[in-house]
């Protein structure tokens, strides 16, 4: 264990010894590995009689203190997890939606203010690290009230991801091969260990963190974040520090890991990005998306929840192995008898790509395997949903955090502000090294470096003569060339114009009159999809909206000259 887990890449090796050997996979003198969602749900159940390991020993962020994840003593963690089930629920005052709308905006305009490449200028961006950046950013919103400003400031504050990048890998030694953690964790070891007191790393952000805490203590009780929310519901100060640790790092982590691994996989498969964006195009021309968009409203795109569990499928945020024990008496679990202290962990590239769940493509990222069972097998849908939700645990073992990060995954590839800025929909990303698109390395968590990005405006743009400029981001339809007539490309237009750019027509516009309206328009229209295009007026004066939808009447002649090959517009 110890010379695979140093290779990192141990979930995907023993997701191979789970393929040769089976269900049940031996890797330790003491220690069985599952693959099996029904194990899986059996183990982590609220009557089951396993309980948590030593293994959960070693993930103790404050040596002294445990937080729920750490947690052994199942009466203990019942009593703690009813504390704590309020503040991650974020019922309260509006809820969390608002402080993940600010960041998940703050991130997107990050990127729009200093990461844009054109010709002349290139501007690549760290995709991994600014990933890391967001969601500390929201985990620190949602617990504190205020985020920590690694987005504001754009920089790896007091080298807190980068030294987690160095330490993550011995950690996950630690975690499996528990004699190096339990050696450790001896005096005069345990002094190497991070404290509050440090001015660098893990423990420099305990120490802010922990100096955050303390602000919220002496503030108004009826503040709206999680620390406020789990003082109220009876947690303890020591208790507080050691839960808001945790958030700091597995939940962050974990998200950054989704976002960073979802827009790799769209990036390597171009017919499922532009399936999502003609997704949102579509959403936001039929009224159905709010800006910012709305959680409920994202769980109703099928194909962007698609590819949010397709992501979370291929790359699970965490592969620890989050060993549970076997109770007193014994168990047996596909015919094998498996005695009392037994070790079970979970084999989780196994699970989450299961070729029998899945489909033979299951190592394969592709979001439509979802759509066809949801249309072809209610029952296979329902199934399939169940695995990946296991990737964040089970029971009375699931992660609290759980709902937090559906939502800022909801969020951050569609989000949408005044101008209709959006990740996905806004810019158009391009990897700078495809022969090695990131560095991964498998330490529980997925270690991700070097993942450079370049990043340029999907929208074209016109240059016009002196003068005020009015300036339109139009989402336009475009019906199959040769299929739909294209006369009703107007009416749509006009809908989208009043709809999704929320600007107030007369009611007697008519398509036609001015000929001569001085407007550029360009625009780049797949077949058959949604495009982005910009009018850019000059002179028109209070009759430019008349003039616009004048204009865009033209563009029908427009779009058949563009299938004949030609690409010139004149007005």
């Amino acid at each position: 264990m110890q010379h695979m887990t140093r290779g990192g890449k141990l979930s995907f090796m023993l997701k191979d010894l789970g393929d040769k050997y089976g269900p049940l996979v031996r890797v330790g003198p003491n220690e069985v590995l599952f693959g099996d969602p029904d194990t899986y749900r059996k183990i982590s159940a609220v009557r089951s009689d396993f309980t948590k390991g030593p293994w959960y020993a070693l993930a103790k962020v404050v040596p002294d203190q445990d937080s729920l994840f750490s947690m052994r003593d199942d009466d203990l963690r019942k009593e703690y997890r009813t504390k704590l089930s309020p503040g991650y629920a974020g019922r309260e005052n509006g809820g969390f939606e608002p402080g993940v709308d600010r960041i998940v905006a703050q991130f997107v305009n990050l990127v729009e203010t200093k990461y844009i490449s054109t010709p002349k200028a290139f501007r690549p961006i760290e995709f991994s690290h600014k990933s890391q950046y967001f969601a500390l950013d929201v985990v620190s919103e949602l617990s504190f009230g205020e985020a920590l400003g690694f987005l504001a400031n754009d920089e790896d504050l007091f080298g807190y991801v980068t030294t987690n990048d160095l330490i993550f890998p011995y950690l996950a030694v630690m975690l499996n091969v528990p004699w190096v953690g339990i050696f450790l964790q001896q005096w005069p070891l345990n002094k190497l260990l991070p404290f509050s007191s440090d001015e660098f790393g893990f423990g420099k952000l305990m120490g802010m963190a922990k100096n955050l805490a303390d602000k919220k203590l002496a503030a108004a009780s009826d503040e709206n974040n999680m620390v406020q929310q789990h003082l109220r519901n009876g947690v303890t100060y020591k208790e507080l520090l050691a839960e808001i640790f945790l958030e700091l790092i597995a939940g962050s982590d974990s998200t950054a890991t989704a976002v960073r691994m979802t827009i790799l996989c769209l990036l390597n498969t171009p017919s499922s990005l532009n399936a999502l964006r003609h997704e949102m195009d579509q959403g936001i021309a039929e009224g159905r998306i709010s800006s910012p968009i709305r959680d409920l409203e994202a769980r109703q795109l099928p194909y962007l929840q698609a590819v949010i569990r397709e992501g979370i499928r291929m790359y699970p945020p965490s592969t620890g192995l989050n060993y549970k024990q076997v109770a007193k008496g014994g168990t047996e679990l596909h015919g094998q008898f498996l005695p009392e202290g037994t070790q079970m962990g979970v084999n989780i590239q196994k699970l989450m790509r299961s070729k029998d769940r899945f489909g033979c493509d299951a190592d394969v990222f592709r979001p439509e395997r979802w759509l066809e069972a949801a249309a072809e097998d209610e029952d296979c849908f329902r199934d399939m949903c169940g695995v990946v939700d296991l990737a964040f645990g089970h029971g009375r073992f699931q992660c609290l955090g759980k709902t937090i990060a559906a939502m800022e995954l909801n969020k951050i590839f569609i989000e949408t502000n005044r101008d209709h800025l959006k990740l996905l929909r806004r810019f158009d990303f391009a990897v700078v090294t495809p022969q090695e698109p990131l560095k991964l390395y498998d330490a529980a968590f997925w270690v991700t470096t070097d993942f450079w990005l370049r990043v340029e405006r999907k929208a074209a743009t016109a240059i016009c003569a002196d003068g005020p400029h009015i300036r339109l981001h139009i989402p336009i339809f475009a019906p199959r060339l040769g299929g739909e007539k294209l006369d009703a490309v107007p009416q749509y237009l006009h809908f989208s114009l009043t709809k999704s750019l929320n600007i107030i027509h007369s009611t007697g516009i008519e398509f036609g009159g001015n000929p001569d309206a001085s407007a550029a328009l360009i625009v780049s229209i797949p077949e058959g999809s949604f495009g982005y295009g910009e009018i850019i007026d000059t002179n028109m004066g209070p009759s430019w909206k008349h003039s616009a939808i004048t204009f865009l009447a033209k563009l029908p002649d427009f779009i058949m000259r563009q299938s004949d090959g030609q690409n010139d517009l004149s007005t």
